[in-house]
């Protein structure tokens, strides 16, 4: 089994997790945490600009979802550093997703 870096606290409260793929996601109220073996890679969805579901028919293996952000803390074994826009894949689930969408909307309501 994996062993992830783990980040010191969490903005919110811990909602789901998963393991797929030898990668852990988890979600709070207030972030989204993606976990690999070598690094931890912490969103706060403030920090997020934009989530897009993927068709899979379109695109390779590498995930279902490409998440956008402005900024990212990453963990890894020397340390904690920000790193500033980021585009990543996700391969979540579809209730992960859903439950996802739902909090970054409570987050960021319309205008």
């Amino acid at each position: 089994m994996a062993k992830f870096i783990n980040i010191k606290s969490l903005a919110g409260e811990l909602k789901r997790t998963e393991i797929r793929r030898g990668i852990s996601y988890r979600l709070t109220t207030k972030e989204f945490i993606l976990q690999r073996e070598d690094q931890t890679y912490h969103i706060l969805f403030d920090d997020i600009i934009g989530l897009i579901e993927r068709d899979p028919a379109e695109w390779d293996e590498r995930g279902t979802h490409k998440i956008i952000t402005n900024k990212i803390q990453v963990y890894n074994r020397s340390g904690v550093f920000e790193k500033g826009a980021t585009t990543f894949y996700a391969s979540l689930s579809e209730s992960f997703s859903k439950l996802l969408v739902h909090y970054l909307e409570l987050s960021h309501p319309p205008a």
